[in-house]
């Protein structure tokens, strides 16, 4: 099979390739929660709808207003909340939270790490932002905290303690959260070791790049995962919810264009035999992978077979006066 050089391409017969278009997007009035309208998509259509740039937010807000529905409806989005430690401690202690009564508010999504306040409290914020920030010195079990006076991200304050102390504080009962709270009376709030990844995803495994969030609260709770709605009533912008609520629900499919393609395949070695599977498979990824170095995604190759049962004739002329193989 190394023996196989593609060759030259002739755009006219016997080669099938299906591209995708934009996503196509279908409305269901049924109220399900967000696993069974996941079903539902998956056996009706494609998945809960995906959504990857602007104009299609638009097609999908399109498509739900035109059914006379203007609210809320799950799309494909979910996030695992899963709350860690910075050094990683997750024993007995690990699950200690003095959230504030309104937090964590998770304000548009971004915020996955947490200061504590003079008040003692935890509040969620951008890890971006500079604040003062707490390290700790020692073991876990024999500590020092330490407050450190000079604003720094998140992940800056996590290096800095890692460099100078142990790492940035791990609080796992009260006592210690008073300690803190002594600390950082004069500063009034400061990083802690607590933070979370942002861990949101597609239902159909599309890569998670393009957002469209409302920017307001959306408070996870307790709870560990959450779903997402596109909100039409906040212009289509994408709001979590939990899972177990029932709403209205977009599916989408993927509508394609086949071509049809004529190809010659030039052998470097006469001895391949072009009726072995397998030297049509490494046909097919060579294709393949030429389709993808000229920035071809989304494309489904099949080889087609002629009126006489061969996908493969051999060309009576020569091409370059060497063998050839009409595809």
């Amino acid at each position: 099979m190394e023996g196989i050089f593609i060759g030259v391409l002739c755009l006219s017969g016997c080669l099938t390739f299906s591209t995708c278009l934009l996503h196509q997007y279908h409305f269901v009035s049924d109220i399900m929660n967000w696993t069974e309208a996941q079903s539902y998509c998956r056996e009706k259509y494609t998945d809960l709808a995906t959504i990857e740039n602007t104009e299609e937010i638009k097609k999908l807000k399109d498509t739900v207003l035109a059914s006379g529905y203007t609210s809320r409806v799950w799309i494909g989005l979910y996030s695992h909340i899963d709350w860690k430690w910075s050094d990683g401690f997750n024993q007995s202690g690990a699950e200690y939270r003095k959230w504030y009564y309104t937090e964590p508010n998770n304000w548009a999504t971004i915020e996955h790490c947490v200061f504590q306040k003079n008040d003692g409290k935890f509040y969620d914020e951008k890890c971006d932002r500079a604040l003062d920030f707490v390290c700790y010195n020692g073991t876990l079990e024999d500590s020092d905290f330490v407050s450190v006076s000079t604003v720094k991200t998140w992940s800056e304050a996590q290096r800095h303690c890692r460099e100078h102390y142990t790492d940035l504080a791990t609080v796992t009962n009260d006592a210690e959260n008073i300690k803190i709270q002594t600390l950082i009376t004069p500063i009034n709030l400061a990083w802690i070791g607590l933070y979370r990844d942002p861990q949101i995803y597609w239902s159909d495994g599309s890569n998670y790049s393009f957002s469209s969030w409302y920017q307001g609260v959306n408070p996870p709770g307790s709870k560990k995962v959450l779903c997402g709605v596109a909100d039409l009533e906040q212009g289509g912008n994408w709001r979590l919810f939990s899972c177990e609520e029932r709403k209205p629900f977009v599916c989408y499919s993927v509508p394609t264009v086949k071509t049809l393609v004529k190809m010659r395949v030039k052998l470097e070695d006469s001895s391949v035999d072009l009726s072995d599977p397998a030297v049509k498979e490494q046909i097919l990824k060579q294709l393949q992978d030429r389709l993808k170095e000229k920035g071809l995604s989304g494309v489904t190759l099949k080889l087609k077979e002629q009126a006489d049962g061969k996908v493969f004739h051999k060309e009576e002329k020569g091409f370059d006066k060497k063998k050839k193989i009409e595809l």
